[in-house]
């Protein structure tokens, strides 16, 4: 998709004029919000021709109209979180009338400067949260776990599920999760004396399966041998 005309001189403004700022293509690329091989090419027609306007273009029309083009990026905005395939944005533009097959619609994202990346992963704790839990845990050194029947549950899945976004260079859209992929429900509880007893199961956790189904037969029988009771 081309740049607007007024973006095009506000890359010059940005860059060139003696009353702007100068800054550096990186920056100028942020500003404007495209890539920085944009911001090169239109400063080096401005050294070469003074004129930042649409040459005459040859061969075979566009598909697309600008407004078209802003429909498919306005898709990809919107549609952030959900991980849209050109597939789907194919079938939801033909509902606006626009008639084009899925790789004019990448193509398009592609010159918009959207590239079709995973998310980028970061830990579910910060370094906050670190050091919160360890002066918790050193506060209670001195506790007598051994009357504590500690429990814990975990989801495990067999693969990862990765899933690509539109994003573009800079935006990249970040998906926080835990660090290691695993494959099955599980609840197990521990004491002091040894580990008690695992429970597997495929239904999501709620309260009632957890009293019914966990605590009564796995924590309660599993209590009554480390602590006879």
């Amino acid at each position: 998709m081309s740049l607007e005309l007024y973006k095009r001189y506000e890359i010059v403004f940005l860059r060139k004029n003696k009353y702007g700022p100068k800054f550096g293509i990186n920056r100028i690329a942020k500003l404007v919000n495209c890539n920085r091989s944009t911001v090169v090419r239109w400063l080096t027609r401005w050294e070469e021709t003074k004129d930042l306007s649409d040459r005459e273009r040859k061969g075979r029309p566009r598909k697309t109209t600008t407004t078209d083009d802003e429909i498919v990026i306005g898709l990809v905005r919107q549609g952030v979180d959900e991980g849209l395939t050109s597939e789907k944005m194919q079938e939801q533009v033909q509902a606006e009338g626009i008639n084009v097959n899925p790789r004019t619609i990448r193509r398009r994202l592609r010159e918009a400067g959207f590239r079709y990346l995973k998310p980028l992963s970061k830990p579910l704790l910060s370094e906050h949260h670190q050091k919160k839990r360890l002066t918790w845990a050193r506060s209670l050194m001195n506790y007598d776990w051994n009357q504590v029947m500690a429990t814990d549950e975990s989801v495990f899945r067999l693969h990862d599920i990765k899933r690509f976004y539109w994003q573009r260079p800079g935006e990249r859209k970040i998906c926080r999760k835990v660090k290691y992929t695993i494959k099955i429900n599980a609840w197990c509880c521990l004491s002091a004396v040894g580990f008690g007893r695992i429970v597997c199961f495929k239904k999501n956790l709620n309260s009632t399966f957890l009293c019914n189904n966990i605590y009564h037969d796995g924590l309660l029988p599993a209590a009554r041998e480390h602590f006879g009771r």
